[in-house]
Protein backbone atom coordinates (compact mmCIF):
# COMPACT_ATOMS: atom_id res chain seq x y z
CA UNK A 1 0.00 0.00 0.00
CA UNK A 2 1.26 3.48 -0.93
CA UNK A 3 1.34 5.91 1.94
CA UNK A 4 0.11 9.47 1.31
CA UNK A 5 3.65 10.80 1.83
CA UNK A 6 5.08 8.53 -0.89
CA UNK A 7 2.40 9.74 -3.31
CA UNK A 8 3.20 13.40 -2.57
CA UNK A 9 6.98 13.17 -3.06
CA UNK A 10 6.95 12.53 -6.86
CA UNK A 11 4.46 15.39 -7.32
CA UNK A 12 6.60 17.70 -5.21
CA UNK A 13 9.73 16.78 -7.17
CA UNK A 14 7.86 17.48 -10.42
CA UNK A 15 6.73 20.92 -9.17
CA UNK A 16 10.30 21.80 -8.12
CA UNK A 17 11.71 20.61 -11.45
CA UNK A 18 9.18 22.65 -13.42
CA UNK A 19 9.87 25.73 -11.32
CA UNK A 20 13.57 25.29 -12.02
CA UNK A 21 12.89 24.96 -15.75
CA UNK A 22 10.78 28.13 -15.70
CA UNK A 23 13.51 29.98 -13.84
CA UNK A 24 16.16 28.76 -16.29
CA UNK A 25 13.94 29.81 -19.20
CA UNK A 26 13.62 33.30 -17.68
CA UNK A 27 17.40 33.50 -17.30
CA UNK A 28 17.94 32.44 -20.90
CA UNK A 29 15.44 35.01 -22.16
CA UNK A 30 17.18 37.73 -20.13
CA UNK A 31 20.61 36.72 -21.48
CA UNK A 32 19.30 36.66 -25.05
CA UNK A 33 17.89 40.19 -24.62
CA UNK A 34 21.14 41.39 -23.05
CA UNK A 35 23.16 39.86 -25.91
CA UNK A 36 20.95 41.59 -28.50
CA UNK A 37 21.54 44.94 -26.80
CA UNK A 38 25.29 44.41 -26.50
CA UNK A 39 25.61 43.24 -30.12
CA UNK A 40 23.73 46.30 -31.34
CA UNK A 41 26.58 48.39 -29.93
CA UNK A 42 29.35 46.37 -31.60
CA UNK A 43 30.72 46.64 -35.14
CA UNK A 44 28.83 44.66 -37.77
CA UNK A 45 31.56 42.05 -38.18
CA UNK A 46 33.08 40.30 -35.18
CA UNK A 47 36.29 38.30 -35.54
CA UNK A 48 36.20 34.89 -33.91
CA UNK A 49 39.51 33.41 -32.79
CA UNK A 50 40.19 29.67 -32.93
CA UNK A 51 39.82 29.61 -29.13
CA UNK A 52 36.44 31.38 -29.38
CA UNK A 53 35.40 28.86 -32.01
CA UNK A 54 36.32 25.93 -29.75
CA UNK A 55 34.33 27.45 -26.88
CA UNK A 56 31.27 27.98 -29.07
CA UNK A 57 31.55 24.44 -30.41
CA UNK A 58 31.93 22.97 -26.92
CA UNK A 59 28.59 24.38 -25.82
CA UNK A 60 26.85 24.51 -29.21
CA UNK A 61 27.28 20.82 -30.05
CA UNK A 62 25.26 19.89 -26.96
CA UNK A 63 22.33 21.93 -28.28
CA UNK A 64 22.14 20.20 -31.64
CA UNK A 65 19.67 21.84 -34.03
CA UNK A 66 18.38 24.14 -31.29
CA UNK A 67 21.51 26.22 -31.79
CA UNK A 68 19.83 27.89 -34.79
CA UNK A 69 17.46 29.76 -32.47
CA UNK A 70 20.34 31.10 -30.38
CA UNK A 71 23.39 31.64 -32.54
CA UNK A 72 24.06 35.23 -33.57
CA UNK A 73 27.83 35.75 -33.40
CA UNK A 74 28.28 33.68 -36.59
CA UNK A 75 25.78 32.28 -39.05
CA UNK A 76 24.28 28.85 -38.36
CA UNK A 77 25.90 27.70 -41.63
CA UNK A 78 29.35 28.70 -40.33
CA UNK A 79 28.71 26.83 -37.09
CA UNK A 80 27.68 23.72 -39.03
CA UNK A 81 30.89 23.98 -41.08
CA UNK A 82 32.88 24.12 -37.87
CA UNK A 83 31.11 21.06 -36.49
CA UNK A 84 31.80 19.18 -39.73
CA UNK A 85 35.43 20.21 -39.63
CA UNK A 86 35.18 22.23 -42.85
CA UNK A 87 36.74 25.50 -41.81
CA UNK A 88 39.12 27.84 -43.61
CA UNK A 89 41.94 26.71 -41.35
CA UNK A 90 41.34 23.09 -42.40
CA UNK A 91 41.30 23.93 -46.13
CA UNK A 92 44.48 25.95 -46.39
CA UNK A 93 47.32 26.84 -44.10
CA UNK A 94 48.24 30.44 -43.32
CA UNK A 95 46.44 33.50 -42.15
CA UNK A 96 42.72 34.01 -42.76
CA UNK A 97 41.62 36.65 -45.24
CA UNK A 98 42.50 37.39 -48.81
CA UNK A 99 45.97 36.61 -50.14
CA UNK A 100 48.56 39.36 -50.36
CA UNK A 101 48.79 41.39 -53.56
CA UNK A 102 51.81 40.48 -55.68
CA UNK A 103 54.69 42.90 -55.23
CA UNK A 104 54.88 43.76 -58.95
CA UNK A 105 51.17 44.71 -58.99
CA UNK A 106 51.61 46.79 -55.84
CA UNK A 107 54.59 48.64 -57.36
CA UNK A 108 52.68 49.32 -60.58
CA UNK A 109 49.71 50.76 -58.69
CA UNK A 110 51.98 52.98 -56.59
CA UNK A 111 53.85 54.15 -59.71
CA UNK A 112 50.55 55.09 -61.41
CA UNK A 113 49.36 56.86 -58.26
CA UNK A 114 52.57 58.94 -58.07
CA UNK A 115 52.34 59.77 -61.76
CA UNK A 116 48.70 60.91 -61.48
CA UNK A 117 49.15 62.89 -58.24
Amino acid sequence: MVTPMKAVIPSLVLVIAQATDRELARMVEYLKAENRILRSKLPKRISVTPRDRQTLLKFGKKLGGKIRALITIVTPRTCLRWVGGDSPTNRRPGKPGRPRTKEEVRESVLKLARKNA
